[in-house]
């Protein structure tokens, strides 16, 4: 009697170990498939780390991707149609700039499965393709092509100081020098095309990372802000040496 209920013991024993190694395989064996280690493509890095991605990811890649798309229609139309000589040029490095960067984020795309829809044509394209050339449209262009790349630094910015995945994260840092070296460009055609100084302005201010004296100057607005307070603050520095000397009191007469 004592022999057969040992033996069960033994024999549950072994099931029961069994069980655990079988459990413990499989986990792995899940863990192993849900995460992998990636080489970083097109320059974008070496990381491990879940293809699954946050959904800010997610959400960045497509909107990068469909702004790109948007940026070399927009250009293709400008390079036909506009007249003014540096506006057609601009176009141009534009479209080759953002052809580029959209080559550079299908490796993202494929990696954090994001669909990217190539064929949607968005409504700024549609209405710039049934304008009339002319200096009307090269104004109007212009100014479309100023508002876009400050949208597009704006969007970059918050990728690369919040995403957390280090490849997406990469790829914003990346662009960002190029964005704003097309938004100094877009600001200087636009004002060769009569844009007024008011609206570009309006639209630099928008994109603090591009501010300061030099580029406040350069788009005639005046003293930059951070001159501005340098001067102040001589200012305030010389208020007490640009008091004039207590005069002495003259002495009185006998």
């Amino acid at each position: 009697m004592e022999n057969k209920t040992t033996m069960r013991k033994k024999i549950m024993l072994k099931t029961l170990r069994a069980m655990c190694v079988l459990t413990t395989v499989t986990g792995l064996s899940a863990l192993a498939a849900d995460t992998q280690t990636t080489t970083g493509t097109a320059g974008y890095g070496t990381t491990t780390e879940s293809t699954s991605g946050s959904h800010s990811a997610k959400s960045f890649i497509k909107d990068a991707a469909r702004d790109n798309q948007m940026e070399v229609e927009l250009a293709s139309i400008g390079i036909s149609k506009a007249q003014n000589a540096e506006l057609k040029s601009f176009c141009e490095m534009v479209q080759k700039d953002h052809t580029q960067a959209n080559k550079d984020l299908e490796p993202l795309a494929q990696k954090y499965g994001v669909a990217i829809d190539q064929s949607k044509r968005e409504r700024e394209v549609n209405k710039f393709e049934k304008e009339s050339a002319g200096a009307e449209f090269d104004k109007k262009f212009a100014t479309e092509m100023l508002k876009g790349h400050q949208k597009d630094i704006s969007k970059f910015e918050r990728a690369a100081s919040k995403l957390q995945e280090a490849d997406v994260k990469q790829y914003a840092e990346t662009m960002l020098p190029k964005l704003r070296e097309h938004l100094q460009h877009a600001a200087t055609v636009a004002r060769a095309v009569g844009v007024d100084q008011s609206t570009i302005s309006s639209v630099m201010s928008k994109t603090p990372s591009v501010g300061g004296t030099t580029d406040n100057d350069s788009l005639g607005t005046g003293v930059g802000t951070s001159d501005k307070a340098g001067k102040d603050a001589g200012v305030k520095q010389l208020e007490p040496h640009t008091t004039p000397p207590t005069q002495p009191t003259p002495p009185t007469q006998p």
